[in-house]
């Protein structure tokens, strides 16, 4: 699941260009977690997290011109070694249990600090399924 030095590979597929700099740089800066890259959009999605293999893919559920949470499900079905987590402002409970049925492994909130956004990810690494702290509460009042 990891890099031989014990490092989980990240991807991020987002089209905001700022907030993945961001990232980035707080990724990179951890010696859990190894940065591979962004996706910024487009039809290609699915193949360029195949040819990249990482370990966990953060994905935004609003990306122009592609259904997501059918990328999620075919990487899911195809690539089972690859956690894709869902990261995303929109915190619903519909986006929520939508992405847990396509087969995500969590669903990570923009709007919680980066350090539980880090933790949120080191978790998926260790094969925790997770949501982040609004994800939990919204997800709670869901009625079943």
């Amino acid at each position: 699941m990891s890099t031989a030095r014990g490092r989980f590979r990240v991807l991020c597929v987002d089209d905001n260009q700022l907030l993945t700099e961001s990232l980035r740089r707080r990724i990179s800066g951890d010696p859990d977690l190894e940065w591979v890259g962004v996706i910024h959009g487009g039809a290609g999605i699915h193949a360029a997290v195949i040819e990249t293999r990482p370990d966990i893919v953060l994905m935004d559920i609003d990306m122009p011109l592609v259904d997501t949470f059918a990328i999620v499900e075919r990487l899911a079905a195809e690539a089972p070694g690859i956690r894709v987590v869902m990261f995303s402002g929109h915190v619903s409970p519909d986006y929520i249990a939508r992405a847990l049925d396509c087969g995500a492994w969590g669903y990570l909130s923009k709007n919680d600090d980066v350090a539980a956004l880090i933790d949120g990810i080191k978790q998926v690494g260790g094969g925790e399924i997770i949501l982040s702290k609004e994800a939990q509460a919204v997800h709670s009042r869901r009625p079943m």
